[in-house]
């Protein structure tokens, strides 16, 4: 651990990912608080949220092909440019379009970063330490995801919501910074590029190795089954439940950093986790623990099951690092990068559809009727997952 950390970029890429998860939790707080103090429907709410994840569509393979093309260090810049403008824009913002276009940025900025990020860390880590690396940077993003949902709350209170933005503005300013500090990586193709071309190769060779490695494809299946539960509520209608029972901003973000905290602490584990045991089962296990802690919520009746349940919930984060070190493990050198990105697509499609869908079962039935269908979904997807990976994988 000790050599790993000495490594200049490493620990810079690890500085980098504990900001980007400070504004990232900042916003998952504040965003959608703001939303519903500009409008009251549900469906402005889940468009909202949408957006962030939508941007990715397009732009995730396309964000590695960049990334192979530019150099990491060069769209890590310009993932915390993005950032930091998306905040400016929210903090100017007094109606629900504009709050649109912060949020449209902060997504592109996402997709800037993520990407090359933790294909970045891939490349780095010695062999048989993928786990282990991918555990510590996703641990490391969690600790400053769980300080930014609390500190937003607590900015609300005090100074409002644009002071809010303002601070995740200059925090990204911090990050760019820090990107730029690294050492030259090597990673950036040294011949002149057609960029058209280059792109449409590229999006020809992600699919090829999706549909070629039964491990790629189960692990993008798995990862769709386990968004539709926490990573999808916590950040919409989670937050318009834990509103209806009469929490404060402040509160909702202490519960919120609670549930972050639980996943860093499983996050920084998943090295020892990860031994003798099947990844396959484990990830499963993981996603069918989401979907019934999601389920069983509207179901509670007391704040303090709501907030134990709500904090226990935030194992699901494990699935994140469990997912890209599997991949590492199971996929070539030159596939890793292809399989990230293919991970961040997934999550670009699956997440609005989430949110949307369950935006159109509150408008038209109730609230506890998202977390039901939520529940539902993801146990059926798990179910059929797990007997794939009992034939092909385990």
């Amino acid at each position: 651990m000790r050599d790993l950390l000495r490594q200049r970029n490493v620990s810079l890429v690890l500085a980098d990912c504990s900001i980007f998860g400070f504004v990232l939790g900042l916003a998952l707080l504040v965003v959608p608080l703001y939303t519903l103090s500009l409008s009251d429907s549900p469906l402005v709410l889940a468009t909202v949220v949408a957006v962030f994840p939508l941007t990715a569509v397009l732009l995730s393979l396309a964000s590695g092909a960049v990334s192979e093309a530019i150099g990491s260090r060069s769209i890590l810049v310009a993932g915390f440019s993005l950032m930091s403008v998306g905040c400016l824009v929210l903090a100017a913002a007094r109606s629900w379009p504009v709050v649109l276009l912060g949020q449209f940025l902060l997504g592109l900025g996402d997709v800037a970063y993520w990407i090359p990020a933790f294909a970045l860390l891939a490349r780095l880590a010695p062999a048989g330490k993928h786990y282990t690396v991918q555990g510590l940077g996703s641990s490391t993003q969690q600790i400053g995801t769980i300080v930014g949902p609390f500190v937003g709350g607590l900015l609300i209170g005090v100074a409002g919501f644009p002071a809010a933005f303002l601070v995740g503005a200059a925090l990204s300013l911090a990050g760019l910074v820090v990107a730029l500090a690294m050492k030259p990586i090597g990673d950036r193709c040294q011949s002149r590029l057609n960029v058209g071309a280059f792109l449409l190769f590229y999006h020809r060779k992600a699919l090829g190795v999706l549909f070629r490695n039964p491990a790629v494809l189960w692990t993008n299946l798995v990862h769709a089954a386990t968004l539709v539960s926490w990573p999808v509520m916590r950040g919409s209608f989670y937050l318009a439940y834990l509103a209806v029972r009469g929490l404060s901003s402040s509160a909702s973000g202490a519960i919120v950093s609670g549930h972050l905290l639980v996943g860093s602490v499983a996050a920084a584990g998943l090295g020892r986790l990860s031994a003798g045991r099947s990844m396959p089962r484990l990830l499963l296990g993981i996603a069918a623990f989401g979907a019934l802690t999601v389920g069983v919520t509207p179901l509670l009746n007391s704040i303090p099951l709501i907030v134990l349940v709500g904090c226990a919930g935030g194992v699901v984060a494990l699935y994140n690092p469990a997912l890209v070190g599997f991949l590492s493990e199971e996929a070539g050198l030159a596939e890793r990068s292809m399989g990230v990105a293919l991970l961040n697509l997934s999550w670009a499609v699956v997440s609005p559809m989430g949110v949307l869908l369950v935006g159109v079962l509150v408008d038209r039935v109730s609230l506890s009727a998202g977390f039901f269908i939520t529940e539902a979904l993801a146990l059926g997807s798990v179910g059929l997952l797990w007997l794939w990976a009992e034939k092909r994988l385990v």
